[in-house]
């Protein structure tokens, strides 16, 4: 009787040892199916900008500006992008001095990297960091004439954002605080900045 007992158990166990290749060869030509879904690199870009408009006048000087500054965000995940961003910034100056009037142009450049992570849907944290390059008008009393100089500078901005909108585009309204602003200008570390998205 044990021995009938050790004899089905070895044709058992033998049944599995044989079987079990068939079964991994059976296992390994069934095609798998495609778990991973092809993505291209720009379905996953958004895009941005903001333009900006301004005008100043007193008794002896006028100053009119437009800027443009677009930027390209690529999604890591739907929350989390990076990308760059540059800015262009045109300013156009008039001096009243004494019978004539004195006249002259500056441009502003910046070029740097940002990132954002977007929670709610329509807030974002934002942080970026840029290379500047800003024209200044003075009035040179030596001289007697509009002249300007160059400045090279970098800023790095943190700051929340709100973005609503319908469909693939939509509007966003940040303010952003510069970590490293000069401590020796009137300037204020502060910017408010409005602009444009696309698939944001």
């Amino acid at each position: 009787m044990m021995k009938i007992k050790y004899f089905l158990v070895f044709i058992f166990l033998g049944v599995l040892v044989c079987t079990n290749p068939l079964v991994g060869q059976n296992y390994n030509t069934k095609k798998k199916a495609p778990t991973k879904e092809s993505t291209k690199f720009t379905e996953k870009l958004w895009y941005g900008g903001g333009v900006n408009l301004g005008f100043g006048a007193d008794e002896y000087t006028s100053v009119f500006s437009l800027g443009l500054s677009p930027m390209v965000g690529y999604k890591f995940t739907p929350d989390f992008s990076m990308g760059p961003r540059v800015g262009f910034s045109f300013s156009n100056y008039r001096f009243k001095n004494q019978s004539k009037i004195d006249k002259i142009a500056t441009f502003d450049l910046a070029g740097g990297v940002f990132a954002r992570y977007k929670f709610f849907n329509v807030v974002f944290a934002h942080v970026e960091f840029d290379l500047t390059r800003n024209q200044y008008a003075y009035y040179n009393n030596l001289t007697r004439q509009l002249e300007k100089i160059s400045q090279n500078g970098q800023d790095a901005f943190v700051g929340l954002g709100y973005n609503s909108g319908m469909g693939s585009f939509g509007t966003e309204l940040y303010i952003l605080y510069n970590l490293i602003a000069d401590q020796n200008t009137i300037s204020q570390p502060f910017e408010f900045r409005f602009g444009i998205t696309y698939k944001f």
